[in-house]
């Protein structure tokens, strides 16, 4: 397995000097956000989209270090704009990453209660049924695959709590009917304490080759004023049992990336992200097994 996080978690305004400091806290790869889905608004041209893509490329390789994913702001309802697909994969093959990371479409209003939405986002007010959402991203979904049939890419989806897909056996459900070279899933516990907790090692096994990375953090609730609240929680003290996780993960052979997404306040990069690498290696290392129970 191996080890990454975000770039912007870095915390180092000149890149060359948080890709170093990246490989001190642990990290093989980085996953890197790149506004692809600006150029149907016009808030970025496409040579100066090629620019930053180019000048990222050449900053990793100069480091040694790889792309775990492109985050391009991309959603499914860009099946109506091709052109944003298809720019997403160029960008993504400049990068030289197959991995273009995604989700499926909220079931509650995006932004929130009092959110403005605009564009592609108009739809996502939190009213229509889930069912309708799966019916329409599966279509998505479909058509986005075609239009990039072309491309060496995949589409991989995270699992995240407010979205239809937040399960492992959901995704299997959209997800199964096309090849795992070009759909995938990301595995993220700490959104799954929240919603979408199948157990830990049957979510892993639920998911097979269609796992393709996962994002480490974790949560907990607390109990204030009557009410049960939402918190994040570190990777060793949450709900997401991680020995149980990498057990898994172990057991199945897997060889992909472990990413930092730690989103506790007031910490610093060296607590976040490289404890949180150390920790994860701790458990890859060990030959103890943890079981559900």
């Amino acid at each position: 397995m191996k080890f990454g996080t975000q770039l912007t978690a870095v915390g180092k305004t000149d890149r060359r000097e948080a890709l170093q400091f990246a490989r001190a806290l642990g990290c093989d790869g980085l996953e890197v956000d790149l506004p692809v889905a600006w150029l149907h608004s016009g808030r970025i041209t496409p040579d100066a989209l090629h620019a930053q893509a180019l000048e990222l490329r050449r900053d990793f390789d100069a480091e040694g270090m790889e792309f775990i994913s492109l985050t391009p702001g991309l959603l499914l309802a860009h099946v109506q704009a091709p052109e944003i697909i298809r720019a997403a994969c160029q960008t993504a093959e400049t990068l030289g990453v197959r991995t273009i990371r995604m989700f499926f479409a909220p079931h509650v209003r995006w932004g929130g209660p009092n959110s403005k939405l605009e564009g592609f986002l108009t739809d996502f007010d939190g009213l229509k049924d889930s069912r309708y959402w799966q019916e329409r991203n599966a279509g998505e979904l479909a058509q986005m695959l075609a239009i990039a049939a072309d491309y060496d890419v995949r589409f991989v989806f995270e699992l995240h709590h407010g979205f239809i897909i937040n399960s492992a056996s959901a995704a299997m459900r959209m997800l199964a009917c096309h090849p795992a070279t070009r759909v995938g899933i990301l595995m993220d516990p700490g959104n799954m304490v929240f919603e979408g907790n199948e157990g830990w090692r049957n979510s892993v096994q639920i998911m097979g080759e269609y796992l393709a990375y996962l994002h480490c953090k974790n949560g907990a609730y607390r109990r204030e004023e009557g009410k049960w609240l939402q918190e994040w929680a570190s990777l060793p003290d949450g709900i997401a049992r991680y020995p149980e996780i990498v057990t898994a993960l172990k057991d199945r052979d897997f060889s992909g990336y472990l990413s930092i997404e730690d989103l506790r306040k007031g910490l610093t990069p060296e607590e976040r992200v490289g404890d949180g690498i150390a920790y994860l290696k701790s458990l890859v290392a060990s030959d103890e097994r943890f079981m559900p129970s």
